[in-house]
């Protein structure tokens, strides 16, 4: 692979980890509310527009928990194949690309 292209690799990884943390971020933020929603109804919740029994309700919480937990796997790989296209790079670098990993490196 050429320099250019490893660059280019690693600013859509960067845009991809981007995209991924702001969507767990949602997903946390519906799995908390999801939680205390059936943790403080009685034997009846009203989740997202539906009627659930409490123990469903919290079926669908933990779903929501395994879904995130993927994403985490997947970020976590983003970072494995990142840190591999950081190493390819090498040598001197350009402010560009010192740039970009400096971002990457964020998340």
């Amino acid at each position: 692979m050429k320099r250019q292209d490893i660059f280019q690799q690693l600013v859509k990884l960067k845009n991809r980890m981007r995209g991924l943390m702001r969507l767990q971020v949602v997903l946390d933020l519906i799995m908390i509310f999801a939680f205390l929603r059936t943790v403080l109804s009685g034997d009846t919740v009203n989740l997202f527009g539906a009627v659930l029994t409490q123990n469903s309700a919290m079926i669908v919480t933990y779903l929501i928990a395994i879904i995130d937990l993927c994403f985490t796997q997947i970020r976590k790989n983003y970072l494995k194949v990142g840190r591999t296209l950081i190493g390819h790079l090498g040598g001197q670098l350009s402010e560009d690309e010192v740039m970009v990993i400096r971002q990457f490196e964020r998340y």
